[in-house]
């Protein structure tokens, strides 16, 4: 009879647990705002540019997803006109009287890595994730221009806060480091947005029935 009632307890615990995995997406998108904070030509001068994050995850297990994330951030930068390095002197497309000129800059990334997310309440859900990739880079002034391409990973911490079964409201903080133009950038990125999570149908539980 003991017996019974252990092997009940322990099937018990087992379609609690099923009943939970089933409800972790298989995989989930995400898209929303995004606000970096950066010194992409390494002149001390920091900007901030606007934009957008699209990330893509595939649940490999109830805590690891992997992830493909995308953005793009675009704003305009103050380059001193005493160090215009990699722009040249700043006449004759600005007037010599000022002491820094603007360049449009665009900031792209390119980023894969791991999720880790801790599922242990229904509505909210903390991770953190590691990102690895490439990064691209764009300045431009009237009739000339610089692009750079290179190596660039995240660290980042996140919460997802359920809203239904199938959508959630993300808030994102990532460290975004950057190489570009022989220089290393230690920059912020803030994101926020929508999170679609692709789910199973949900099984219905079975009922007894009497004849």
């Amino acid at each position: 009879m003991v017996r019974r009632w252990v092997w009940g307890f322990v099937l018990l615990l087992w379609l609690c647990d099923v009943s939970h995995a089933q409800k972790i997406p298989f995989a989930e998108v995400f898209g929303g705002y995004s606000y970096t904070g950066a010194d992409p030509f390494s002149t001390g001068n920091r900007v901030g540019l606007n934009g957008w994050d699209a990330t893509f995850t595939i649940t490999a297990g109830k805590r690891l997803g992997l992830v493909a994330d995308f953005g793009g951030d675009y704003g305009t930068s103050q380059i001193p006109v005493l160090d215009p390095t990699p722009f040249p002197p700043c006449p004759p497309f600005c007037p010599t009287q000022v002491t820094t000129f603007p360049v449009k800059t665009r900031l792209y990334t390119f980023l894969f890595g791991a999720q880790l997310p801790y599922r242990k309440w229904d509505k909210f859900t903390p991770y953190v994730e590691v990102l690895f990739g490439r990064a691209r880079l764009s300045g431009k002034v009237p009739e000339f221009a610089v692009t750079d391409g290179k190596f660039a990973y995240t660290l980042g911490a996140g919460a997802d806060y359920t809203m239904t079964r199938k959508l959630a409201w993300r808030v994102q903080a990532d460290y975004l480091h950057t190489n570009f133009l022989k220089s290393k950038q230690d920059n912020f990125r803030l994101s926020t947005g929508i999170v679609f999570r692709l789910v199973g149908k949900e099984k219905k539980p079975r009922t007894l029935t009497t004849p």
